[in-house]
């Protein structure tokens, strides 16, 4: 996802940050925020940052100015693409077309993620409506 590649029907979107950010996911997951002054560590008992993988939003803050705004924003346009994609993969009868192996395909990808299409949530969107949009056709022209 991050890389913006590997799914069906959409040309390769690497994320922005994948362009800008020279460690790729180490710059975020393994960010430990220091004491600049010190330079010292500001949360050697936090459970986020460091080798723990989780992210610590304050690695955001070097350029963006509400990253938990940003994501909730993504979340809010990815969620009901994913559950409508869902709802589609359910629904289809043939489970061995095309369409549907590339929609099941994408839509495995975007949540596999783990952050709903947050790595990445330009190509989550592309991926997720190129899916439905393949979807909804095959079933009006059957």
């Amino acid at each position: 996802m991050f890389a913006g590649a590997g799914g069906s029907g959409v040309k390769d979107m690497p994320s922005s940050h994948s362009q800008i950010m020279p460690k790729k996911c180490v710059e975020c997951h393994i960010y430990k925020a220091k004491d600049e002054e010190n330079n010292e560590s500001l949360d050697s008992e936090s459970p986020k940052g460091g080798h723990t993988f989780r992210i610590d939003y304050r690695v955001c803050l070097q350029c963006h100015d509400d990253p938990k705004a940003l994501t909730t924003k993504w979340e809010k346009e990815i969620t009901p693409l994913l559950k409508r994609l869902k709802d589609l993969l359910d629904n289809t009868k043939n489970k061995g077309s095309k369409a549907y192996r590339e929609a099941r395909a994408n839509y495995y990808m975007v949540i596999s993620d783990g952050e709903k299409g947050i790595h990445n949530p330009r190509y989550a969107k592309a991926l997720l409506r190129y899916s439905i949009s393949s979807l909804v056709s095959e079933t009006l022209w059957r």
